[in-house]
């Protein structure tokens, strides 16, 4: 038997499957984790299974030394997955890889000597290394030795390897393991253990008779709740476990995913369908019944009840036997869904989002992996587990750009998504009340069947929106970042003891730090972007590579006092609150605020059950939170969205609004928002004052038909960058020729740039991008590769670094 074998090495120069020969009696199988000889020294790699043949054309064959783990990473439908990631993306095989894999369960083998005869050796050097390893338990980690000397002792452990003093041998370390509890049970279950109880009682071995009466009645226990619910200790098992009445083992248990049930869950009786709901239903649970791939947009309004849809959509696809992936696009969305979806479907749920730990992500992934869960609820990743038999998959909030990856691979969930439906012949469910204008465009082009909710569950009104034109209030001499209208409207919801929810996209205090005196503003030393002024800490911070100094009480440049913070973020529009409204509870919620363990959860947790007045927040606050007694919502600045230099900016000023406003009124008291903006006549703020979103479409579609932008064209950006300014600049300018041959051959093709990026500075590195438009980037893949390869082959260019990213979200 002969597999092929992909080698867990970053280089692109080996990213091919390698042919080893398979041991009589190793089961190897698509998927297993094997340890490979590699490269000239036949150093030990880990690899990944990605074939199993009967010949090959290869000479001199390697064999596989062993298997470095029990569990299969990935099956054959999940393989298909991976070399499709790796030719549309175009990534390595190790990068796909490493989408399907747990983090955290990679293999390394570690050398450690042993000591197998006790010789002393003549050299003082020699006995002290001996010495060490025999202090250590007669075993020790090479490295670790090494590093308990100042001189180089290799020669002498070679020394005593040749003299049979000493043994090498290799072991398997990685990130993550199982979670092993010790376990107690009874040796024979069937036994009447009535008379050993009632000796042991009699004996006064009180505590071995509780024991034994626990395991009774129970059949197996923990060693901790043993000792604790028979009020004794350790020592009355280990007596138990002499006489033979018990035995000890390991057994091996999940890591318990921390989610608030309490929080927002509905009581299924209660809940009755409306008329939109049911129909929508009905056509679903058709799509689900045909066992044929289809796709569907649901166009809901905010509060119309899709999660109510979701619920009842994956109901029937478990009764048909199938499985289901929940999206969310954020972390943040997480506990208030899975509360709702575990007061249905219990314990049949894994959670997967980067907010769980190494190890409770590698639980989630085996309780897919070994059939204990049928719902896979998360952020995008979640599109990856190693679900199986999967018949529906639902992209709630389809519009947000976090469903975008930022790092390598840079997939779009929507296309992934999409190619997993078709593979099990699912329905893939996009949901929105402000869908991507490609989305949408697509329901118009038939390639979505359309399904709508287009009035709110209990039929209240949409929230009355109004637009402040913050031009006035400057002008009528009020330089608060609130403006009087949104003072009033919080002021009457302290008087009714509602909540209101307050939206900044931007965190941090102030946006800049200068001098009043000589113009200095505070910048990062290591990208070019002024630093922000965080009050709670009095620091500087760089929101791109962390940079953090004590905030300036003096100019560093002329020695001033006039330090002045300018603009403002959500920590300053908090300080604001506390001193226009002192008795005012309030909460942040941003990446400040929410770094910690279960911090999203705990933060919406706090908000409901100590009815906080106020919740002050980034982007997270904009999308999907459901609390009944929040009837405010107000924009703090609807500009900071709506003046990036980027073609969506419109799209994601329209969608904000309209989100961050659905916020307010969804239970029985009415909603209202306050906009704050410089920019009253923007066509996206009007519209979305109106809840207007087809005509906002219609007039955005044009516009972008007219410029050829998506979703008429597609884009691909390719990003340069490099320690030498002039090294990232140049690979950018060679890259950009060798494309053109594609232009000579692709009809409709825009190669602009390369110019350097809006950040052109980040982490000391100079960041050139390179802009391509054509009607479909994956005819550009040949092109691509071969102006990557052609840069990367070239000396001058070794230090510059190469990422192509399609269809990226911002053009910056």
């Amino acid at each position: 038997m002969i597999a092929e074998v992909i080698v867990n090495h970053k280089s692109k120069k080996v990213d091919k499957p390698f042919d080893y020969a398979v041991p009589v009696g190793m089961d190897v199988r698509i998927g297993s984790c094997v340890i490979i000889p590699f490269g000239a020294g036949n150093i030990h790699k880990e690899g990944y299974v990605v074939a199993v043949k009967d010949s090959t054309d290869a000479k001199r064959l390697k064999s596989i030394v062993r298997i470095s783990k029990a569990i299969i990473l990935f099956n054959e439908k999940q393989l298909e997955l991976i070399k499709w990631i790796r030719e549309k993306y175009l990534v390595t095989y190790l990068d796909a890889i490493h989408l399907v894999a747990p983090s955290g369960t990679g293999v390394k083998e570690e050398q450690w000597l042993r000591v197998i005869d006790h010789k002393e050796p003549r050299s003082k050097k020699s006995q002290e290394i001996l010495k060490r390893i025999c202090d250590n338990g007669n075993e020790i980690e090479i490295n670790f030795l090494m590093s308990l000397f100042d001189t180089d002792i290799k020669s002498q452990v070679k020394d005593l390897i040749k003299k049979g003093i000493l043994e090498v041998f290799y072991q398997d370390a990685r990130q993550v393991k199982d979670k092993v509890i010790r376990m107690a049970k009874l040796s024979d279950e069937d036994a009447d253990l009535s008379v050993v109880i009632e000796d042991l009682f009699r004996r006064r071995a009180v505590v071995q008779g509780r024991m034994l009466e626990l395991l009774s009645e129970c059949n197996k226990l923990s060693l901790a709740d043993l000792v604790n619910f028979s009020g004794g200790n350790y020592q009355a098992v280990k007596a138990l476990e002499a006489k033979g009445f018990i035995e000890i083992f390991d057994q091996v248990v999940y890591r318990e995913v921390s989610h608030n049930r309490e929080m927002m869950q509905k009581n299924p009786d209660t809940i009755v369908l409306t008329d939109q709901q049911e129909s929508v239903l009905r056509e679903l649970s058709k799509g689900i019944d045909t066992n044929v791939f289809q796709q569907y947009l649901l166009f809901g309004v905010t509060g119309s009840g899709k999660t109510e849809v979701y619920i009842r959509t994956i109901k029937k696809a478990l009764e048909n036997g199938k499985n289901s992936i929940m999206l969310v696009p954020e972390i943040s969305l997480t506990p208030q869904l899975v509360s709702r979806f575990s007061a249905r479907f219990g314990d049949d749920i894994a959670i997967i989002h980067s907010g769980l730990s190494l190890s409770e992500k590698y639980d989630q992934w085996k309780k897919i992996r070994e059939g204990q869960a049928r719902i896979v609820i998360g952020a995008r990743s979640a599109i990856f587990a190693p679900l199986e038999n999967v018949g529906v998959i639902i992209m709630d909030e389809e519009h947000e750009q976090s469903y975008k990856s930022e790092m390598t691979p840079r997939y779009t969930t929507h296309e992934v998504a999409e190619y997993l439906a078709r593979q099990h012949n699912a329905i893939l469910l996009f949901a929105s009340a402000t869908p991507s204008i490609s989305t949408y465009y697509k329901v118009e082009k038939g390639d979505l069947k359309l399904l709508e909710l287009t009035k709110r569950y209990n039929d209240m009104p949409a929230p009355g929106v109004k637009i402040v034109d913050m031009r006035k209030e400057l002008e009528d001499g009020n330089k608060s970042v609130l403006s009087r209208a949104l003072k009033e409207e919080i002021s009457k919801n302290l008087e009714n003891k509602e909540q209101t929810i307050l939206f900044l996209n931007r965190r941090g205090f102030s946006t800049f730090v200068s001098c009043r005196e000589c113009g200095f503003v505070a910048e990062c030393p290591n990208c070019s972007i002024s630093l922000t002024y965080h009050k709670n800490d009095n620091t500087l911070k760089c929101h791109y590579c962390g940079h953090t100094v004590k905030n300036y009480t003096l100019c560093p440049s002329c020695g001033s006092r006039y330090i002045r913070y300018f603009g403002g973020g959500t920590q300053k529009v908090e300080d604001e609150i506390k001193k226009i409204f002192p008795n005012a509870s309030t909460i942040r919620m941003d990446v400040d605020t929410t770094g910690k363990k279960n911090g999203h959860a705990n933060i919406l947790h706090r908000f409901e059950s100590e009815k906080i007045d106020i919740m002050i927040g980034t982007q997270m606050v904009t999308k999907g939170l459901d609390f009944p007694n929040v009837t405010l919502v107000g924009v703090i600045s609807a500009d900071t969205i709506l003046n990036i230099d980027d073609f969506r900016a419109g799209e994601r000023t329209f969608s904000i609004i309209e989100q961050v406003s659905g916020r307010a009124g969804r239970a029985e008291k009415p909603g209202r928002s306050i906009i704050q903006t410089y920019s009253p006549e923007n066509n996206a703020i009007k519209l979305a004052k109106e809840h207007n979103y087809i005509e906002f479409y219609k007039k955005e579609i044009s516009a972008r038909g007219a410029l050829w932008y998506p979703p008429f064209c597609q884009i691909t950006s390719v990003i340069f960058s490099s320690k030498n300014e002039f090294s990232a600049a140049k690979c950018a300018r060679c890259f950009a020729k060798s494309m053109m041959p594609a232009k000579e051959i692709l009809a409709k093709l825009q190669i602009l740039g390369p110019i350097p990026a809006y950040v052109s500075r980040v982490k000391n590195h100079y960041i050139y991008r390179l802009t391509i438009k054509c009607e479909n980037n994956d005819d550009l893949n040949e092109y691509l590769l071969y102006a990557r390869d052609r840069c990367m082959e070239d000396d001058n260019y070794s230090n510059v670094t190469i990422v192509i990213d399609k269809n990226p979200n911002s053009m910056g």
